[in-house]
């Protein structure tokens, strides 16, 4: 156990490597232990009691939004025509800035993973996503992600489904939707890994609505993970390199699909996917990404709702493609092995058209 002024040490180092790509995108790299086992052997059955567990472990007070809102989202996985297994996903919520995250566990994997600064309490799109203002919001970083990549190549994706929430009680340990994403990038190196974690625990969702998981790993496994009224459920692939799509739609057959939004998107993935059965290089990848986001002023709160971001996870090469803000001029590449590091890219059409 840490004391006192090596925890701070460590809180320091945090703080001072986040790193402004722009407006709509930082960087973070968290240093020190985050304690996740001792989370996942306590068990919590909401944000708040995260946020209890993480204030006792780092000795300081780290506010989390609960998550409250509407998201969209959608993701599927596919193969390059090199053979290179990736999987696409756009994260849709209210306008804000999106972190990319490295965390490096000790005794764990590392990875890369994605969250909104809304989750840290920072605000619409404009708040100032920096360490002066709000500073220990960062401290909870890795327990709000919303979709990663691990050094095995095993990437993971949550996503909304409008339906009852999941609150499980067969006796054991409870879990919520971030931190059973975490447990996934931190533990696992497949799909089937992943599954086994999200079998270990009772689900309790966040406020007011259901999610389902979709993993994808480099050796080209995909399953999506769903709660039926309270029952775990795997859709895993048919056959051998099958492309799976999820939206916001129930994919267990004889769910109830009528609160379901996003099947038209689900439609326009799978059909490109099933129309290029050689598969999709990472930019075509971005463009079919770019053809199914959300954008409109939310019914009843003072914001916008668009596709925070879009990424493509390149699962053999442990690296991510990610565009911010529905920006698809300009994407960026960071790699699992060079923490706050970027490459910027121009995304042009293809030649052939199929972008």
């Amino acid at each position: 156990m840490k004391n006192r002024k090596e925890l701070r040490a460590l809180e320091d180092m945090t703080l001072r490597s986040l790193k402004k790509v722009n407006d709509d995108l930082f960087m973070l790299e968290y240093h020190g232990d985050y304690s996740l086992d001792k989370l996942l052997e306590h068990g919590s059955k909401g944000i708040l009691g995260t946020v209890a567990f993480m204030q006792k472990e780092l000795k300081r007070t780290v506010p989390l939004n609960p998550a409250a809102g509407r998201f969209g989202c959608s993701a599927f996985n596919t193969v390059t025509e090199r053979g290179e297994r990736i999987m696409g996903r756009n994260f849709d919520y209210k306008e804000s800035p999106c972190i990319i995250l490295w965390t490096a566990p000790e005794g764990g994997y590392r990875s890369m993973s994605t969250l909104t600064s809304n989750f840290m309490l920072y605000g619409i799109k404009h708040a100032r996503v920096d360490r002066a203002k709000r500073p220990l919001r960062l401290m909870g970083a890795p327990f709000v992600a919303m979709d990663g990549i691990n050094e095995k190549g095993l990437a993971i994706a949550i996503l909304e489904i409008k339906s009852k929430p999941t609150n499980q009680d067969t006796g054991k340990t409870p879990i919520i939707p971030p931190v059973a994403v975490r447990a996934v990038l931190d533990t696992c190196s497949t799909v089937e890994e992943g599954i086994a974690v999200f079998e270990k625990y009772d689900m309790h969702d966040l406020i007011g609505v259901n999610y389902h998981y979709m993993l994808a790993d480099d050796k080209g496994a995909s399953a999506v993970i769903e709660y039926v009224e309270g029952k775990m459920n795997v859709i895993r692939q048919k056959s051998p390199g099958e492309r799976l799509t999820v939206t916001n739609y129930y994919l267990t057959p004889g769910a109830d699909k009528k609160g379901g939004r996003g099947y038209d998107r689900l439609k326009n993935i799978s059909s490109c996917l099933t129309e290029h059965p050689d598969g999709l290089s990472e930019e075509e990848a971005m463009r079919l990404l770019s053809r199914n986001t959300l954008h409109y002023h939310h019914k009843w709160m003072p914001h916008m709702v668009i596709t925070v971001w879009s990424t493509v996870f390149d699962l053999t090469g442990r690296s991510q493609l990610t565009c911010a803000a529905m920006n698809y001029e300009k994407a960026y590449r960071f790699s699992l092995d060079k923490p706050l590091e970027y490459e910027e890219i121009t995304l042009k059409e293809t030649e052939n058209g199929r972008q």
